[in-house]
């Protein structure tokens, strides 16, 4: 039995025009050669992709153990600084005695700032500062009463650099 004889007449001439639109055997080889191509080129740029990602999480690896050591360096470097020197024990030594200000700058620069001759002599400014500031100074400060402000003088230099403080109240 043909497979015309299947077909309803009405439908025959779209199976005809299917029969000659469908592709030979030597353009299905061609094509399957082209896809095989393809496929290998692709499976290359993978391989050669997964060896560069090896590569760069080697580098990451190497760069979080370098970060990890200068980071353990500098906390036991800073951990040894603070237990050597105490933060304070330079300003306590560095104020004038029964001066009651604050120095805020390092010893040497607060000694010669006092010491500077006169047309560079600091100066005093009066100022309000918040109480939570006392805490940043090393004082003690209530946190209940934290949004009120505490007046105080400011030692600057000419040049507007904020040398000491001295509390007022």
């Amino acid at each position: 039995m043909s497979p015309d004889n299947d077909t309803p007449a009405w439908l025959r001439p779209a199976r005809a025009e299917f029969a000659r639109l469908q592709t030979g055997a030597e353009q299905d080889a061609v094509l399957l050669a082209h896809l095989t191509e393809q496929q290998q080129q692709l499976r290359a740029c993978r391989i050669a992709a997964e060896a560069a990602d090896a590569h760069e999480a080697r580098w990451l690896r190497l760069l979080a153990w370098g970060s990890g050591a200068l980071g353990a360096t500098a906390a036991v470097l800073l951990t040894a600084m603070l237990l050597l020197d105490p933060p304070g024990t330079q300003i306590a030594q560095a104020a004038p005695a029964g001066s009651g200000f604050i120095p805020l700058v390092p010893e040497g620069e607060f000694r010669a700032a006092l010491s500077a001759p006169r047309s560079a002599a600091v100066w005093l400014q009066p100022t309000e500062l918040p109480r939570e500031r006392l805490a940043l100074l090393g004082l003690p400060f209530d946190a209940a009463r934290a949004d009120e402000t505490v007046r105080a003088e400011l030692m600057l230099n000419p040049s507007g650099q904020v040398l000491a403080v001295r509390i007022l109240n």
